[in-house]
Order: structure tokens, then sequence, then C-alpha cells
């Protein structure tokens, strides 16, 4: 869990509640800053925005609130897209 709040705070500013592990998947991905196609094994957390500590630390990243549809066609891959699927059944 430690990580996973690193990530969080890292990539968005905000600090979590973790409340449910969704599952996990795993999904080969090319990574350009190494050169290399790489294994990535992906847990999937469903979390609450507890509290702004500030911006982003990583350059690029931002913290956006989206609309349940728009949010699910801009996931970036098709384990994520089933995972939030799975945990907005019936909240739309």
């Amino acid at each position: 869990m430690a990580a996973l709040h690193r990530e969080v705070m890292e990539e968005t500013g905000w600090r979590i509640k973790p409340i449910k592990r969704l599952g996990f998947f795993r999904r080969f991905t090319y990574m350009p800053e190494y050169e290399l196609w790489a294994e990535k094994v992906c847990t999937v957390v469903l979390a609450k925005p507890i509290h702004q500590l500030g911006p982003p630390i990583e350059p690029g990243h931002s913290a956006v609130w989206l609309e349940v549809d728009e949010a699910l066609e801009l996931l970036g891959n098709a384990g994520d897209v089933m995972f939030a699927r799975q945990a907005l059944k019936g909240t739309r």
C-alpha cells in the first residue's frame, strides 16, 4: 500500500483512502525511456480522494475529474476499462 500512496501523490498531488482492491492484470508495454518492451503487473484499487497536498511531482502528470463515460473512453488499456466498468456498475 505504501507504493500506491507514493505513486498517487507523485502523479496527482493527492492523498487517497483506498476502499477496495478490485483485482490485477498483466500487460505488455513499450517503455521508451528504457528502449524495451516489458511485462507490467497492474493492481487496480478503488480509492477516494481525501486531500490535495499540492501539484503532481512528476512532470507531465495531472489530476482530472471527468464524467464516467468520458473517463472510460480515455483510459489507456483494456484492463483498466474492465475494472472501472465493473466498479461503476449501477452508478450511472
